[in-house]
């Protein structure tokens, strides 16, 4: 099986498709919206999981799920899916147990995006 590639080619062109003539480009613009506001919400998002807050947990993983699925950041994605599978079946103990694993991941994803991002300048 083939890796997932870290942005959506498909996306990021439907993305680059709405930029009307002569006006600023909405791709570099979306994805610079979602590297400015994604580390705070994993932030968020890691302080949920260390205080059990699985409403918080469910709350910004489904968002950050939602940023990273409208760019195409797939692996970003599924990741988010996982805790927000969890989140939602109030599956306390399955976020705990790979919090710092979701986290991390998360954070090396976005890592990633950005530097695939500033290479597709």
């Amino acid at each position: 099986m083939e890796p997932q590639a870290v942005l959506d080619e498909a996306v990021l062109a439907s993305l680059r498709q709405l930029t009307p003539p002569g006006e600023a480009d909405i791709l570099s613009e979306v994805l610079r919206l979602f590297l400015d506001e994604v580390p705070p919400r994993i932030e968020r998002l890691r302080n949920a999981l260390a205080a059990g807050d699985i409403q918080e947990v469910h709350r910004s993983a489904h968002s950050l799920k939602g940023s990273a699925g409208n760019i195409g950041a797939g692996p970003m994605f599924d990741v988010c899916k996982q805790l927000d599978e969890r989140g939602k079946a109030g599956d306390r103990a399955g976020c705990a147990a790979r919090s710092e694993e979701h986290t991390s991941e998360l954070q090396s994803r976005f890592g990633i995006s950005y530097a695939v991002f500033c290479l597709k300048k």
